[in-house]
């Protein structure tokens, strides 16, 4: 005797069709909460360094802890950071100056930057800064 079970073709079908679009929407609707308050200094910082991939967020380290709110932006470079100090420092307070002139810089309690290069088939070289509320221009 044999407990096989079949199912019909056409409810399967349409079963995965529709987990497929929950999941795609859900996808979605995450990537766009998360984006959404960022996505106009990260467009600004797009226009100012063209090629740059700038990506922006901010947040808490736990929304239970008792820690500081951070905005993060990360870029791509096409100098070493670590080598070319008087252009990195130059950037860094571009950057730090559109950061606070979208009004996003605000609300956090440290601006996080950090800067990369990335040569061809060779190690990236990164340099990072953190900045407290009191130095926020």
């Amino acid at each position: 005797m044999s407990s096989e079970r079949s199912f019909r073709g056409r409810p399967v079908v349409f079963g995965m069709f529709a987990f497929a679009l929950l999941v795609s929407f859900g996808l979605w609707g995450y990537w766009e909460m998360h984006t959404r308050p960022f996505r106009a200094l990260t467009d600004e910082l797009g226009e100012t360094f063209p090629g740059s991939s700038p990506r922006v967020e901010g947040g808490k380290a736990g929304m239970h802890k008792q820690t500081d709110r951070v905005l993060r932006i990360v870029m791509r470079v096409d100098y070493d950071p670590l080598q070319a100090n008087s252009r990195y420092q130059r950037q860094q307070a571009e950057i730090l100056s559109i950061a606070s002139g979208s009004g996003t810089l605000m609300d956090y309690d440290n601006c996080e930057i950090h800067l990369f290069y990335q040569p061809a088939e060779l190690q990236h070289q990164m340099r990072s800064i953190t900045i407290p509320r009191s130095e926020f221009p």
